[in-house]
């Protein structure tokens, strides 16, 4: 893809079969147009790998592990997350600090409240530092102060002269940890919904894509083919426009009249009120119809995906990528009917007026309007 998307993809990868969320894709993105610097991204229905470059943070690597989501009862108003096992994050060396206080790789080892540091090594050693906390009981409640013990923390330090640091050092290191773990969920969370608006917003433009096709390929050159169609199109309709003129729209009306040889004022007001009210009911019916369908679709829709929650635990592989396979489809067919309401919900007052027009010029009736 060219630059100037809102996404700034550059290339997207893919299961055809699987074209749905948290499944096998790969999306590779204009990093200098993206505030976050994210270059590339890898998911699959398990992991997810994001690819950084040039941030202020100096992150440049973050790799999740999600396990698979519990199966919930009732009706709940939470988005159902995949539960996040392990997040590992992987910085480049700031020069501005000792290497001893620059983390290399973190890992928050959510589902064990632990956290574990890598420092990056010296230029002249060969192993680097690590220090490991483990979270406090009451990390995640943010109306209290965070409470550490000296067992909660344990390192290793390459180099044995360097004094200890203090108590209330490593109190703030775990309190900042605490809060970038925070962040970092919600940067994930985030990403999460991005692949989500991603792949609706490729749906729609699958919808109206058109490719760029060299001029001088006569084979392919569908804005060629576009004019000629178009050409037969308006020949057609001009066609059928004279054929309506031929026919008489107030035929049907005149005969429960008894084909009068000549309309008066109180038949001509009464032809125009049934000849409109009839149109009126056509267009009510028509969009009934286009309504009902929609309905359809969504009520079907909302019924796949929730026998989808109740059985995602015992689903095969096979069943999960039927059932994304079938929310494609559903998603298109309904936008469709949504795109195919509104534009009779548009055209249908100007079809209304153009009729009364109509009878208001009819030679017939004329006089009477």
């Amino acid at each position: 893809m060219l630059e100037g998307r809102l996404d700034c993809m550059k290339e997207h990868t893919y299961k055809s079969g699987s074209p749905g969320p948290e499944t096998d894709r790969t999306m590779v993105f204009y990093n200098k147009a993206r505030v976050d610097g994210l270059v590339k991204r890898e998911e699959t229905p398990t992991e997810m790998t994001e690819h950084f470059k040039d941030r202020d943070d100096f992150l440049y690597y973050r790799h999740v592990l999600f396990s698979k989501r519990m199966k919930k009862f009732g009706a709940s108003t939470d988005a159902n997350h995949r539960p996040i096992l392990k997040i590992t994050e992987r910085f480049h060396r700031n020069k501005e600090k000792p290497a001893n206080d620059d983390i290399s790789e973190c890992v928050f080892h959510i589902a064990e409240d632990r956290i574990q540091l890598t420092f990056h090594c010296e230029d002249n050693r060969v192993t680097a530092s690590t220090r490991e906390f483990i979270k406090p009981p009451n990390a995640n409640d943010k109306s209290q102060t965070l409470t550490m013990t000296p067992d909660m923390t344990s390192t290793f330090q390459v180099d044995t002269a360097l004094k200890s640091p203090k108590n209330l050092y490593i109190y703030d290191m775990l309190v900042s940890l605490v809060e970038a773990e925070d962040m970092s969920v919600q940067a994930i969370r985030l990403s999460e919904e991005e692949i989500r608006e991603c792949l609706h917003e490729r749906i729609k433009e699958e919808t109206v894509s058109e490719l760029t096709i060299s001029v001088y390929d006569t084979e392919r050159n569908e804005k060629a083919k576009q004019h000629r169609k178009e050409l037969e199109r308006q020949q057609l309709e001009e066609k059928l426009r004279r054929q309506e003129q031929e026919l008489d729209y107030l035929a049907p009306f005149l005969a429960q009249m008894g084909d009068p040889e000549k309309i008066n004022r109180q038949q001509a007001f009464k032809l125009k009120e049934d000849c409109l009210a009839d149109l009126k009911q056509r267009l009510i019916d028509k969009a009934n119809l286009i309504q009902s369908r929609f309905e359809k679709e969504t009520q079907e829709l909302q019924k796949r995906q929730q026998g989808y929650q109740q059985n995602q635990v015992s689903m095969t592989k096979e069943d999960e990528e039927e059932y994304l396979a079938y929310c494609s489809e559903a998603m298109f067919r309904i936008h469709i009917l949504e795109l195919r309401l509104n534009r009779h919900k548009e055209m249908a007052p100007h079809k209304y007026m153009a009729l009364e027009q109509k009878i208001r010029t009819d030679g017939r009736l004329s006089e009477y309007f």
